[in-house]
């Protein structure tokens, strides 16, 4: 396949709407697993009579109207300036809160409103946020992806523009209790041994301390600081409580910090080992626990989005996913480099461990 190919966004037709010349992105193959129309191959009106035989519903093609380089489409360039500003901002912010003991709160709103504008402007940049060079600190880069991915969950669930800013503020200041904390206890939390995790998770309550301190901050950010480890069946913390008494910003925090937080601090190499099927699986079986509306519509939505990567397997084999498993991204349908297609919903032991880069 060429540069140029590679690099052509790929969306899901359905039948109705293909016409000929079109380029199929991804093999049709049948329900056997046999390859019926090639990838590459251009769409002719004979090929659409033949899709209709055997009626496919829809197949994946490139889209008709590209750029060359997609990074040069200037919304997203700005989206991406944008975020980089936003770490070193939330940087300085979180040093300058060590020192004094107060959030410096017009430079954390200017940049949730910046990270939430670009969000609507842009739409999905998730996949973008782990492809950019890390923070060395991984509460900053964890706090801007979940302020980011919270204002896209805020926008899926068609919030309005005021409300959409106010999430992200949330996801930005979620983890600022962090800042009070021994350095040491900031890296690796899911490593550390009980009596050191018991400690870690007291920056639940500093943060409620410092931001409810602040009366320019509604109360329905600091809820959302507050209760964002908090659960529906009353197994999360620090209050136990459940479903009715969770704040809604609190629901969403929790789903963009969960799908973060497998993407990034759980991988011994988050920048060469991306799961997003694996973070992905894990909201849809947590899903009870959280909120089952956020996360299915966080999921689906990603899920769309996830085609078409080369992956590999947890048996060490490589291959690309060319059909989404919705309710098990984790096993989803892949076609293998010997062509072999691989349905992993009926494989007992073998699921799409990460992305290959």
């Amino acid at each position: 396949m060429s540069d140029t190919a590679e690099n052509r966004k790929i969306i899901q037709q359905p039948f109705e709407y293909l016409v000929p010349g079109m380029q199929l992105a991804r093999d049709v193959c049948s329900t056997e697993g046999k390859v019926l129309v090639s990838a590459n191959s251009i769409l002719t009106q004979c090929t659409i009579q033949k899709l209709s035989n055997w009626q496919i519903p829809n197949v994946f093609v490139y889209t008709e109207v590209t750029t060359l380089n997609p990074l040069l489409d200037p919304k997203l360039q700005k989206f991406l300036n944008t975020y980089n500003q936003s770490v070193s901002v939330v940087q300085q912010a979180f040093a300058d809160i060590r020192s004094t003991q107060e959030i410096p709160l017009d430079a954390f709103t200017a940049t949730a409103d910046g990270l939430a504008a670009g969000v609507v402007e842009v739409g999905n940049v998730i996949d973008r946020l782990y492809n950019l060079p890390p923070c060395d600190d991984y509460t900053i880069y964890h706090s801007v992806n979940v302020s980011a991915i919270s204002a896209l969950i805020a926008t899926w669930l068609n919030y309005p523009p005021d409300s959409v800013n106010a999430v992200s503020l949330a996801g930005l200041l979620h983890d600022v209790g962090k800042s009070r904390l021994p350095l040491n206890l900031l890296h690796r939390p899911n490593r550390l041994p009980p009596d050191s995790y018991e400690h870690y998770m007291k920056h639940v309550a500093l943060g409620y301390h410092l931001v409810s301190n602040i009366s320019a901050i509604s109360p329905s950010i600091t809820a959302a600081v507050f209760q964002h480890h908090e659960r529906r069946d009353g197994g999360g913390y620090p209050g136990g409580i459940t479903d009715y008494y969770i704040h809604p910003y609190a629901k969403i925090v929790a789903v963009a910090d969960l799908y973060d937080e497998g993407m990034t601090i759980n991988c011994e190499n988050p920048q060469s080992k991306l799961s997003p099927y694996d973070s992905l699986q894990k909201l849809r079986d947590e899903a009870y626990r959280l909120d089952p509306k956020i996360c299915i519509t966080f999921t689906d939505n990603m899920t769309n989005f996830l085609s078409g990567n080369r992956v590999i397997l947890t048996d060490g084999r490589q291959g690309r996913v060319v059909y989404i498993n919705k309710y098990q991204p984790a096993r989803s349908m892949i076609q293998l480099e010997n062509g072999m297609v691989l349905d992993l919903s009926e494989q007992n032991e073998v699921t799409i461990h990460y992305i290959a880069r």
